[in-house]
């Protein structure tokens, strides 16, 4: 499974990276939202986690984008903030705060992909 892990911070992506890695997904990354679409275009994307807050372009602009690209590719918003507007919870497949335990945003990548998976065979 293909992973792309959208963050303008480079020290939580290379973690997020290690720790998917570690659970046998292979993790494309960016750092901002026009490296992340460019990615999506032209790899095939399993699933797709996204930092909501980025200069130049947010993580709900980032997310309307893909979802207008592929539609059935799951997507998680990942922030630092405890709400989101109800337009983007709407908008995306899952919402993990960085503030919930660490496991949380593993566990949602798991079900979604799980989830996916049903909807396939």
């Amino acid at each position: 499974m293909k992973l792309l892990y959208v963050d303008d911070k480079p020290e939580r992506l290379q973690v997020m990276k290690a720790r998917l890695g570690r659970l046998g997904y292979s993790v494309e990354m960016a750092q901002n939202g026009p490296e992340a679409l460019k990615k999506f275009k032209e790899t095939s994307i399993d699933l797709a986690i996204v930092d909501y807050y980025m200069p130049g372009m947010n993580g709900d602009v980032v997310a309307m984008e893909m979802k207008r690209l592929q539609p059935f590719v799951p997507i998680i918003i990942f922030s630092g903030s405890f709400t989101l507007p109800e337009m983007v919870i709407a908008l995306v497949d899952g919402f993990v705060s960085t503030s919930d335990e660490p496991d949380a945003l593993l566990e949602k990548v798991s079900e979604l992909l799980m989830k996916k998976a049903a909807r396939a065979s």
